[in-house]
């Protein structure tokens, strides 16, 4: 963290509460539903993130998630950040036609 600090690639880090602080919201038929509890059952979960900049292909994030002490004790997964949702921007390029 602290060297990610340095080189000024650090965006944003932060932890999240474990999942069973979570809430779960969804819109079914127009009504909202709001539910106690993550919304998987998973062995696996997101524990925090880290947002960095970086100018380069995938494999500068690549090697600062295998410095970061989280892959030393779990898996990082690293995933580009896009601007906006799919729900706010053109989709045309992600969808694979059929």
């Amino acid at each position: 963290m602290e060297a990610m600090t340095k080189a000024g690639v650090l965006k944003s880090s932060s932890g999240l509460q474990p999942t069973a602080s979570a809430t779960t919201v969804r819109v079914v038929n127009g009504k909202t539903q709001v539910l106690d509890g993550p919304y998987a059952d998973s062995k696996e979960q997101l524990g925090g993130f880290h947002i960095i900049l970086s100018r380069w292909p995938i494999l500068t994030p690549i090697a600062w998630a295998a410095r970061s002490p989280t892959a030393l004790h779990g898996v990082v997964e690293v995933r580009p950040v896009m601007d906006g949702t799919l729900l706010t921007r053109d989709t045309s390029k992600f969808i694979k036609p059929a």
